[in-house]
This record gives C-alpha cells, sequence and structure tokens, in this order.
C-alpha cells in the first residue's frame, strides 16, 4: 500500500452495513464485512448496532465478537421491528444493520439508565456523574430507551435539565411482543431494561431532522380553559364547538383525514408572531366528549397555550420530508460524514405502500452517506431546541467535525 492510499486516522470517517441474512451468525459475519471494507484500516471508537428481534441468539457472546473484530470500540444498540441502513427499510424480516465511525478528537460517554434511577428526583450533580460528561462541553446524545421498563418521559425531562442545550436523537427498543424480550446493547453487555446511551463531545457537532409527517389546518387556537391532559375551552368556547366549526370549513379530502387522522399540534415558542409548519408538537387527540365539550390529548396542556389541529397521510408526509431536506441542504450544505435514522414502526410500507420511502428521499436529499437505524415504538428528536419523545416521525441525527 502506497503512502497516498494509507487511509487517514485523523479525520472522522463513518461505514455503515445492513443485511437480511437470516442466519445470525452469517448476518453479523456479514455486516462486519461492509464497515470492515470500507473503514479500511481506521480505528474504529464507536458502533451502533440495530437488529431484528426476529433474530433467537447469545446477543453478549456476539457483542464481545463484534468488539473484538472492530477493535473494541464503545458499542450501543438495540433490538427493533424494522431496521434501516444504507438505502434500505427492512421490515418484519430478519435483518441487521452496523454503523462504525472513526472520531479524532472526540470523547465518548457510553452510559445506561435503570428504572431505579428514574423512581425519585435525582439532582444535577447525580447525572453528571452517571453520565461522564460536562453541560459545559456541548455534547451531542443518542438514547436508547427500553419501553416497557423505562419512563421515557422522566429520562428526558432529567437530561433537559442537565444538558439544556444538547440534541438528542433516538428511538424506543420495538419487536417485542411484551415485556422482557426487548434487548438494549452496550458494549458486551445484554441491557434486559431502562436505556443506554452515548453523549458526544470534543471535535463532533449533530444535526437534527424530525419530520413529524403531518401538516396544519385551519387556524390556531387559544386554549382558554384545561387542566392536565383536558381541553375544556378554545377560544372561550367549548372545545368540541370550536372542532365543529373547523370542520365545516375543510375541503372534502380534509374532512375525510379529520375523521381518520386527526392530530393536535402544540405551538413551541409562543412567542413568534405567527406559526407554520415545524413549530408545533404534534400529539394525539385520543379522546372527545360532545356533552362536556371536552378534548383529551396525548400531553399535559394549559391555559393560554395556542394549538392548532393537524392531519396526518401519505401525501402530507411526503411533503413534510421534502420541505425538510430542502431546509436541512439549504442551512447546512456540507455532506454529513455519517448519521442515524430513527423511524416510527407506522411509517414504511404501512404509510406510503411502497418500501424504504424515507430513506431513499433523504438519502437522494441530502447526498449518499453511511447510516443506520431502526423503526421505533417512540422516536427522540429535537423540536425548536428541545428535546421530546414522538410518535409517528422520522428523527435523524447527522453528524460532522465541529472545527469543519
Amino acid at each position: 500500500m502506497n503512502r497516498e492510499s494509507v487511509p487517514s486516522s485523523d479525520q472522522m470517517f463513518f461505514a455503515a452495513g445492513i443485511t437480511d441474512k437470516t442466519d445470525p451468525a452469517e448476518a453479523i459475519h456479514s455486516v462486519l464485512a461492509q464497515v470492515q471494507e470500507t473503514l479500511q484500516d481506521r480505528p474504529i471508537h464507536a458502533a451502533f448496532l440495530f437488529a431484528s428481534a426476529h433474530y433467537r441468539m447469545n446477543w453478549a457472546s456476539q457483542l464481545r465478537h463484534i468488539r473484538r473484530t472492530l477493535g473494541s470500540p464503545i458499542l450501543i444498540g438495540c433490538t427493533g421491528g424494522g431496521i434501516v441502513g444504507s438505502n434500505m427499510e427492512l421490515e418484519g424480516v430478519p435483518a441487521i444493520s452496523l454503523v462504525a465511525a472513526c472520531l479524532p478528537r472526540v470523547k465518548l460517554h457510553p452510559f445506561s439508565v435503570s428504572p431505579e434511577d428514574l423512581a425519585e428526583p435525582r439532582d444535577s450533580g447525580y447525572w453528571i456523574e452517571k453520565i461522564g460528561a460536562n453541560p459545559g462541553e456541548q455534547p451531542v446524545g443518542v438514547l436508547l430507551p427500553e419501553p416497557y421498563s423505562c419512563d421515557c418521559m422522566t429520562l428526558l425531562d432529567s437530561m433537559r435539565q442537565v444538558y439544556p442545550a444538547m440534541p438528542i436523537v433516538g428511538g424506543l427498543a420495538s419487536g417485542a411482543r411484551g415485556p422482557g424480550e426487548n434487548a438494549l446493547f452496550l458494549n458486551d453487555d445484554l441491557i434486559p431494561e431502562g436505556a443506554v446511551g452515548l453523549l458526544m463531545t470534543g471535535d463532533i457537532a449533530m444535526e437534527t431532522m424530525v419530520s413529524q409527517g403531518c401538516r396544519p389546518i385551519g387556524r390556531p387556537f387559544i386554549i382558554t380553559k384545561a387542566q392536565e391532559n383536558v381541553i375544556f375551552e378554545l377560544a372561550g368556547m367549548p372545545a368540541t364547538e370550536a372542532l365543529k366549526q373547523l370542520y365545516v370549513s375543510l375541503t372534502d379530502k380534509d374532512r375525510q383525514l379529520a375523521q381518520r387522522a386527526l392530530l393536535i399540534g402544540m405551538v413551541v415558542n409562543e412567542y413568534q408572531q405567527s406559526f407554520g409548519r415545524g413549530d408545533f408538537l404534534i400529539r394525539n387527540l385520543i379522546a372527545m366528549d360532545v356533552a362536556s365539550g371536552a378534548l383529551a390529548v396525548g400531553d399535559q396542556v394549559q391555559r393560554g397555550q395556542t394549538i392548532q389541529f393537524h392531519v396526518r397521510d401519505a401525501d402530507s408526509s411526503r411533503e413534510d420530508l421534502g420541505l425538510l431536506l430542502k431546509q436541512q441542504s439549504a442551512a447546512h450544505p456540507k455532506k454529513a460524514r455519517g448519521g442515524l435514522l430513527f423511524s416510527c414502526m407506522g411509517r414504511g410500507q404501512e404509510l406510503y405502500g411502497e418500501p424504504h420511502y424515507d430513506i431513499k428521499t433523504i438519502q437522494g436529499g441530502l447526498g449518499p452517506f453511511p447510516v443506520g437505524g431502526f423503526f421505533c415504538n417512540g422516536e427522540i428528536g429535537p423540536i425548536a431546541q428541545k428535546n421530546h419523545l414522538h410518535g409517528f416521525t422520522s428523527s435523524l441525527g447527522l453528524f460532522h467535525p465541529r472545527s469543519s
């Protein structure tokens, strides 16, 4: 090998592999070979592993094998009901996706969170000691909770108190038929409950893009009476009356969508003069009571808050993703070195009627880059610079050196 062909180990570099081989040993061999061929002799500092819940194997021994083969990097990951990598979304079949990264001048802070860690309030010192990252070092994060055992909202709130400016992407492990069947990976260990994560500091930045896949309809309303997750009044009238007035103003198409896919968008930044797509945190409308005029929402609401109704379908999701990709390309023209994608189990073929739509659209809109991920039971990503747990979204983290 001549000097010019020797790979540089002082530059950030990502590689990704994906396979749908049904034999687990063959699948692991395949993804390892793919990333090693791309990385050549570069050192691997971090690896992200996402594996279909279809596989039944001794994961602890396989994790040790993967890390030894890659030179013992920090490794995190989990099982998923569908697996994402390269330009493929493999749903309902055995599959494994592996992303490996050479991260010079980056400090890695892997951690796990048990249900006991979240059972009572903890101060900032507890979390800084547990995770090891200084808030002043501008960390970026990846978080993978287990949905049956982890109070994800409490965990995100706790991390927000300690790391208020830190972007986090991730998703809830999926594919299990019940408690105890999901698996989280942390280095050589199989973690059955809680959450695993990785904070990264130093010469690394992460741009994020969260596609909530819906669009606003009608006009914004101010909540004038509410309690916990129930809206009683909008703009001084019963909430159901406001919804009725909105419904009669809609087109026939939007009326049909509102009957089967009506959502509530809660404004994130009330100081804006106007609101549009991307300014709302989308939550489910879970019940309505015409007698009392109340609407129940899948989150806490309060008097004075601005909301707007939204609808979701394949066309709205395509439009939302396309607009976000254009904004991302304009704001961050430099190509990402690598990425992680966390998509809802309700997207994919079920939503679009065709395979691989999100990942192919992202690769086409941003230019090909190494990426891996999985279909989640809930997705994590920032809206208006605040991390939230979402549903029906695609949450994308794009990595590049902070110094570039």
